[in-house]
């Protein structure tokens, strides 16, 4: 339940002869002339959640003048209702903390009074249990084989077509939004020579990095003998032979990598310079340089001993006295730091990467004193909703998930829950992307998910991250549940079937076709690393378990799982099938568990469907049907296991119809189609979108597989008796419509008329 929802059950109790407003409220006292006075509201602040054992820092706003000149306020904090004691640190300052003694839901109020005019305004406080003590590890890319009759041609289309196409925009010496000649003009620089081009963008080396690593994620999909995938490869591998010494001959002697501050000769972690990118493209450096170690199977360690230097140069300069404080506008290095650290303790030893996490600490630490667009407003401890621009919020929110893991600290876990609260249950769209764009590329108020979205592809692949990490630190199906949305519908309906174009932005009421190239390319790399990074999306594991999070026919061995190494085997016609198979092939026999994701459609407040789809059908070990216990969302499936032992898993799979709940305005009267993962979306080319379906027309799925490459469509009837079609979100606008430019005209809609 969503905590404004306990909100309204308990804003009955608030007492007094009050008009509530959105959470404030006034109380009106007659003034000498008997005539009401206002004042400027008090605002109690944002509902949050707190970890018990956690505080809440408070950030309450009373009118600063009212009634009687020189009268003072008298401001107070009180709880209203809830199942335990509140502490505040001071009741009588706006500005405090609060400690709660038992988890439960909370309503505070703040109270202000100054004749001739009482105000309050409320706040929910969702108290909840600390997560686990020890995290998930993620499961990295190896060496990994997909079968899979819809993903074979998603991964497909992006080694054959997507790569090749971004190498050669980015080999293209003419192309000034990036590309290898900016490195080459950097290392001719630092040599003496004259450099033979002019400074950049400032994100100019960010795509470079993002394709780079998305080759080496290719490079860790077996071919399976496709000659096109073997061809494409061996490109790939001419192409890393040769951006690898143009990349690294760019590198400061002391570490520093950034072409266009090399070119430029700006003074580096300047407060002038936050929006110039340094920490954004060198997080995806370090991201880069640790999926090409783990192709290599870290026998090449160039650019991971490169990234080992620029850390070691960040490191050196930024941090507590004497060092300098800094924050970067665009994050990207903390996300990236957490993971380098990782790495190379895992590598080095125990501890040795701890000073890079430190580092994504600090960097996190110094946001404050700045505004909304890029999280600086506040202290990342004292966020407690998602603001401002939807890529740099997701990356900073999936950072502190990460440090919150890495300390323990309860600050950063009632923050991080808190945003991700916010964002799920008030700001987040029925396929799984965010960003309205009411703010620049970001979100807007509560409730506001206008069709004509913003939704930017690295927003949706920042969200997957974001999920992910809440999912390590929690252990909780239902960010899986939700990265499995955005994946198949935000993600996935980015790109075109083949892999020639994609959308930066993505509407939910479409009116043009995708693109090739953007002139902020920053999503196109984004795109296919995200994609091609499935061991991590499908699993996660501790010391003693396996959690199967997505159905997808493959075959992946996730390392050190009770002391041994586990070939996990998926066989499964999933999302067009229900029915899931996995042979579990331990290097020797062990005991531990593995946890199978129970999916939950509905884990965002904002959407109901029905007829209910969740949960699992049937499941069985060996053929002999089981009724296992269910955990955080998964059933657990503990005991000895031994190569070829199968589980067979039938997952309910329906037509589902997906109302949004009153306070979204843009989908009232609206409904949207579901089946499994998949947001269906109509088009244009088969119907008129302002057809009215009603809510008792019979609807079918019907496999077609000579359309679309391939895709389970839903048939229906509208009102008016002509013939509804829909198809997946990500399959829409694969079609030629037509050449008209006209973007008034809605070409594909994702919510239809039922009223």
């Amino acid at each position: 339940m969503e905590i404004t929802r306990a909100r309204r059950f308990v804003a009955s109790l608030v007492t007094g002869a009050v008009v509530a407003l959105g959470g404030a409220a006034v109380v009106p006292q007659s003034s000498a002339a008997g005539t009401p006075e206002v004042a400027a509201a008090v605002m109690a602040g944002v509902d949050r959640v707190v970890i018990l054992g956690g505080k809440t820092y408070l950030t309450g706003k009373s009118p600063e003048s009212a009634g009687k000149a020189g009268a003072p306020a008298t401001v107070a904090w009180s709880k209203v209702s809830g199942p335990g004691t509140v502490t505040f640190a001071d009741a009588h300052a706006p500005v405090t903390t609060a400690a709660f003694s038992a988890v439960g839901d909370y309503l505070l109020k703040l109270a202000a009074d100054k004749e001739p005019v009482s105000q309050s305004s409320t706040l929910m406080v969702r108290v909840i249990a600390p997560p686990p003590e020890t995290r998930l590890e993620p499961v990295e890319p190896l060496i990994h084989t997909i079968n899979s009759r819809f993903w074979n041609g998603r991964v497909k289309a992006q080694i054959v077509n997507w790569i090749p196409h971004c190498i050669n925009k980015l080999n293209d010496p003419k192309l000034k939004e990036g590309g290898i000649h900016f490195f080459i003009a950097a290392a001719n620089k630092l040599a003496g020579k004259p450099p033979g081009e002019p400074p950049g963008p400032v994100a100019v080396d960010a795509w470079t990095y993002n394709v780079l690593e998305s080759i080496c994620l290719a490079l860790m999909i077996d071919p399976q003998g496709d000659a096109e995938i073997v061809a494409a490869r061996k490109a790939m591998l001419a192409t890393l032979d040769d951006w690898i010494p143009k990349i690294l001959a760019a590198q400061e002697p002391d570490g520093y990598l950034q072409t266009t501050f090399t070119l430029s000769g700006r003074e580096r972690w300047s407060p002038e310079h936050r929006s110039d990118h340094e920490g954004y493209v060198a997080g995806y450096f370090l991201d880069a340089a640790v999926v090409h170690y783990l192709m290599t199977d870290k026998k090449d360690a160039r650019l991971y001993n490169a990234a080992k230097k620029l850390a070691d140069c960040w490191y050196n300069n930024l941090g507590p006295a004497p060092k300098k404080p800094w924050y970067d506008g665009h994050q990207a290095m903390e996300m990236a730091l957490l993971r380098f650290g990782r790495l190379v303790s895992q590598t080095e030893g125990a501890g040795k990467g701890d000073k890079y996490i430190a580092l994504a600490k600090f960097l996190l630490d110094c946001r404050r004193d700045g505004q909304e667009l890029d999280q600086s407003h506040l202290p990342v401890i004292r966020q407690y909703e998602a603001v401002g621009h939807a890529v740099r919020a997701t990356y900073s929110y999936a950072a502190m998930a990460g440090v919150a893991m890495e300390t323990g600290d309860v600050d950063y876990q009632s923050a991080v829950t808190s945003v991700w609260n916010n964002l799920v249950h008030r700001k987040y769209y029925v396929t799984g992307g965010i960003g309205t764009g009411e703010s620049p590329e970001g979100f807007g108020p509560d409730y506001s998910l206008p069709q004509q979205s913003y939704c930017e592809a690295c927003a949706s692949c920042g969200e997957m991250f974001f999920q992910h990490q809440m999912h390590m630190m929690c252990q909780d199906a239902k960010y899986a549940d939700l990265y499995e949305e955005s994946l198949y519908n935000a993600v996935l309906g980015s790109i075109d079937l083949e892999g020639k174009n994609f959308y930066y932005r993505n509407l939910l009421n479409s009116k043009w076709a995708r693109y090739p190239w953007h002139a902020c390319p920053c999503c196109v790399g984004n795109i296919s690393r995200t994609l091609l990074m499935l061991p991590t999306w499908m699993y996660g594991k501790s010391a003693d378990s396996i959690y199967v999070n997505l159905f997808i026919g493959s075959t992946v061995t996730v390392r050190n799982v009770a002391g041994t190494d586990v070939g996990m085997v998926q066989v499964t016609d999933y999302p067009w099938s229900d029915k899931v198979s996995i042979t579990v092939n331990p290097a020797v026999a062990k005991t531990f568990s593995i946890r199978i994701r129970v999916p939950n459609r509905s884990v965002s407040d904002l959407y109901a469907g029905t007829p209910e789809a969740d949960g699992i059908t049937a499941i069985a070990v060996n053929g002999s049907t089981i009724t296992p216990p269910m955990e955080k969302g998964y059933a657990v499936i503990a005991r000895n296991w031994q190569t070829g032992d199968k589980i067979d898993v039938v997952l309910p799979m329906k037509i589902q119809r997906v109302k949004g709940i009153d306070k979204i305005a843009a989908t009232r009267g609206r409904v949207a189609l579901r089946y499994g993962p998949l947001i269906y979306n109509v088009e244009r080319l088969d119907q008129d979108l302002e057809n009215v379906l009603s809510p008792q027309s019979s609807l079918s799925t019907e496999w077609r597989g000579d359309f679309l490459d391939g895709v389970m469509v839903i048939n229906g009837t509208w009102v008016n008796g002509s013939k509804l079609l829909a198809i997946p979100h990500y399959a829409r606008e694969n079609r030629p419509l037509d050449t008209s430019k006209d973007r008034s005209v809605v070409r594909s809609a994702v919510w239809l008329k039922d009223q």
